[in-house]
C-alpha cells in the first residue's frame, strides 16, 4: 500500500487534490500483481472496481461470434480502465488481461465516483483521459481492418511504434511483449499469417528481432505503405512484400482512392 499512495497522488487525473482528499483517497486504493495472461475481468462481470496501471501492459479486447479476439486497446502505466461503466449493477462489456506481469491499483467504483461527485475537476480528467484514449489506439485498431492485409500489417507496426516504440525512426523498439497471436488478433488474421508476414518484413529490413519483441524501421514501413494503393488487390500486396512494387512501371493509385489518414501520434 505504501507505494500505491504517491504513485496515485501523482497521477495527472488526480493533481490538485487537497490533504484531506488525497488521504481519502489513500483509504481506497490497494495493489495487486497479475500474472501474464492472468484474467483481471471478463465480459459479463458486474463491474466493481475501476483499476490503474502502475507497472506492465493491460490489453482490453472482445470475443467475437467465432471465438476470436479483437483487441480495443492496450494500456500502460498511468492509464485507468474501468472507470468508465456509469450506472448501477452494470457488467463489463470487454475482456481484460495483462499482456505481461502487471502491477495494478484497485479502487471500488463506489468510492471512486463517490470522489468524482465532490471534485467536477478530477470528472473533467477523467472524461479528457477516456477521450484520448478512445481517439487513440481503439479507433486505429478498428481502421486498420479496412486495408488489405500487407497494409494492415504494416500500419500496425507503425502505430504500435508510434504508441509505445524507443530509439530512432530506423530502429524503433517496441517493448511490449506480444505474441504472435496477439498481432494475429489486432488485424483480424491468424497466428500463421502474421509468422509468415514477419518473415517477409524481415527479409525487407522493415523488422526485425526474436521472441515477444520487435523493432521496426519506421521510415522503411512508411516507405513501403507508399507502394501499394488503399484496399489493393492481393497481386499488388504480394508483389510489394516481395520488393517488386514499382518494377517496369509505377503503380498509381487511383484519383478516387485517396491515401488513408495519417497514423496518429
Amino acid at each position: 500500500m505504501t507505494g500505491a499512495r504517491p504513485f496515485v497522488r501523482n497521477l495527472p487525473v488526480f493533481e490538485g487534490l487537497s490533504c484531506e482528499e488525497a488521504s481519502r483517497l489513500d483509504r481506497m486504493v490497494w495493489e495487486r500483481r497479475f500474472k501474464a495472461r492472468e484474467s483481471i475481468f471478463s465480459a459479463g462481470e458486474q463491474a466493481e472496481y475501476v483499476y490503474l496501471v502502475r507497472e506492465g501492459w493491460v490489453k482490453l479486447f472482445r470475443v467475437t461470434e467465432d471465438g476470436q479476439e479483437s483487441v480495443t486497446a492496450i494500456l500502460g502505466p498511468g492509464d485507468i480502465f474501468g472507470e468508465f461503466i456509469l450506472g448501477e449493477n452494470l457488467c463489463h462489456s470487454v475482456f481484460a488481461e495483462p499482456l505481461e506481469a502487471a502491477l495494478l491499483c484497485i479502487l471500488p467504483r463506489c468510492n471512486f465516483f463517490r470522489l468524482l461527485t465532490e471534485d467536477p475537476k478530477i470528472a473533467l480528467k477523467i472524461i479528457d483521459n477516456i477521450g484520448r484514449r478512445l481517439n487513440r489506439i481503439s479507433d486505429a485498431l478498428e481502421n486498420l481492418r479496412s486495408y488489405d492485409l500487407a497494409r494492415r500489417f504494416a500500419r500496425l507496426l507503425l502505430l504500435l511504434a508510434a504508441e509505445f516504440g524507443e530509439g530512432p525512426e530506423e530502429a524503433a523498439f517496441i517493448g511490449i511483449r506480444l505474441t504472435h497471436q496477439d498481432l494475429a488478433n489486432m488485424i483480424g488474421v491468424c497466428r500463421q499469417t502474421v509468422t509468415g508476414l514477419l518473415g517477409r518484413f524481415r527479409r525487407l529490413g522493415l523488422a526485425s528481432g526474436e521472441g515477444h519483441h520487435l523493432t521496426v524501421n519506421r521510415r522503411r514501413l512508411s516507405a513501403f505503405l507508399e507502394q501499394v494503393a488503399p484496399r489493393a488487390g492481393r497481386d499488388e500486396a504480394r508483389e510489394a512484400l516481395r520488393g517488386t512494387a514499382g518494377q517496369g512501371g509505377s503503380r498509381q493509385p487511383p484519383a478516387s482512392k485517396p491515401h488513408p489518414p495519417a497514423l496518429r501520434t
